[in-house]
């Protein structure tokens, strides 16, 4: 049998391979091993640290460029550390944001709008909702002073993933298990949700007083979407999972930008 540290350490293993495209052996993860959404927020910790990092180095690789257009050098640096962020994770919460927008807007039953959910083609309501999205984030770490978006960056991608896992431990999950992409990791107990706050939460510390605002608005997002996904949906799923993760991230960022007066 295995030891408890084996298991945790393929329940890493497992959030790393679902949840990003990090190139790790399959054989690493077990699907018995059950409660790999355990270590969701820790992902975050390596999408903002990607997100960070690749702004940090562009920053450095357009130095030239600023002595010549000084506004274009943040802008170029936010968007590619967006973009690594979404190539890092494939974009796997971006699409379920998308099908998300799709099934609330297009479907008039829980029935007709999981089934919309579950189609791979984007339509209108996705299209646009990740348009205005995507704007809103870029917009709001631009906002964002440049001494503390590595630490807000960071921290974004942690708390919105632990907003996001979250949801499981209050909604039921709607979609068959067995058959849904995202059927392994739906098991949640007490302790994972334990696990997903104290990696969620701990990046707050460093940004200051200013976060309580942004946090305030993202537990407001974050009850509003439980409220309308049970309604609507009858509990959630992989795709309105994905969907928290986004908003509660551009809510953070929002949050910072408003608090800060800039």
């Amino acid at each position: 049998m295995e030891n408890k540290l084996v298991r945790e350490m393929r329940r890493i293993a497992g959030a790393f391979i679902f949840y990003s495209r990090i190139p790790l052996p399959a054989n690493w993860y077990l699907a018995k091993t059950s409660h790999g959404s355990r270590y969701f927020s820790l992902v975050g910790w390596l999408a903002g640290g990607v997100s960070v990092g690749v702004w940090l180095l562009a920053q450095m690789l357009f130095v030239d460029l600023s002595w010549t257009f000084p506004e274009m050098t943040l802008p170029i640096a936010v968007l590619l550390g967006m973009i690594a962020a979404v190539l890092l994770t494939g974009a796997l919460h971006e699409d379920g944001f998308a099908d998300t927008c799709d099934g609330l807007g297009g479907g008039w039953t829980p029935e007709e709008r999981l089934r919309i959910m579950k189609d791979s083609r984007i339509g209108t309501y996705g299209a646009l909702g990740l348009v205005f999205l995507i704007l809103l984030k870029f917009f709001a770490l631009l906002q964002i002073e440049t001494e503390i978006l590595p630490l807000v960056w960071f921290a974004g991608h942690a708390l919105s993933r632990f907003a996001s896992i979250s949801q499981l431990h209050f909604l039921t999950y709607v979609q068959d298990a067995e058959k849904s992409k995202s059927g392994t990791m739906t098991e949640f107990s007490g302790i994972d949700l334990i696990v997903n706050a104290a990696f969620g939460l701990l990046p707050l510390i460093f940004i200051g007083y200013q976060v309580w605002v942004a946090l305030l608005a993202v537990v407001i997002v974050w009850w509003v979407l439980i409220m309308l996904f049970k309604r609507k949906l009858g509990g959630v799923t992989g795709d309105s999972l994905g969907a928290t993760q986004q908003f509660c991230e551009v809510v953070f960022y929002l949050g910072l930008t408003a608090n800060l007066g800039v």
